[in-house]
């Protein structure tokens, strides 16, 4: 009689512990996120989050090449190319470089759209990445007030990351401001 119980017991026990059932794994997988999700690309990843090497980008245009080696104040394309993804470099460059340019990199800042001398306590936070697009926000003090800039990226050929736009905090989008 001891051992019926067990084997009811053992039973009962194995039953409970299956794997999903053909139409729950579907159900599973119709619920996942689409690789470029709008809404992983709006979702904001919290400060503890992985880096990403999206946002290490971010991090080394803003803080190694920010004042010193600004690829809107370079006289070679190579620091451009090296954080613009091909299509928004070629309009700095354009933009830069040739006649009637819109942008001012010599009295406003684009990686701020402000003054060098008005931003402090600048901060990239942890990139939200679906797929092959990514999305990395910038927080800084522009004349003591905190503002925010959306940094939209590509993952171009080799898997590198490149920035195709920014939006900032007025509203305006750099590639408008290029063209």
């Amino acid at each position: 009689m001891p051992t019926s119980r067990l084997l009811i017991a053992l039973l009962i026990v194995s039953l409970s512990c299956q794997t999903k059932t053909a139409n729950q794994k579907s159900a599973t997988a119709s619920a996942a996120v689409p690789e470029d999700s709008t809404l992983v690309l709006n979702s904001r990843p919290g400060p503890d989050a992985p880096r990403t090497a999206a946002d290490r980008l971010v991090r080394a245009l803003y803080f190694e090449h920010n004042k010193k080696e600004n690829p809107f104040r370079e006289k070679n394309r190579t620091l451009i190319d090296q954080y613009f993804a091909p299509p928004t470099a070629d309009l700095i460059w354009k933009n830069t470089h040739g006649t009637g340019g819109k942008l001012t990199p010599k009295t406003t800042n684009p990686l701020f759209n402000a003054p060098d001398n008005a931003i402090t306590k600048t901060w990239v936070n942890p990139g939200a990445v679906a797929g092959s697009k990514a999305v990395v926000y910038v927080t800084f003090e522009n004349q003591a007030k905190p503002e925010e800039i959306r940094i939209e990226m590509q993952q171009i050929a080799a898997g590198r990351w490149r920035i195709t736009d920014m939006l900032y905090p007025n509203g305006k989008r750099l590639t408008e401001m290029l063209q």
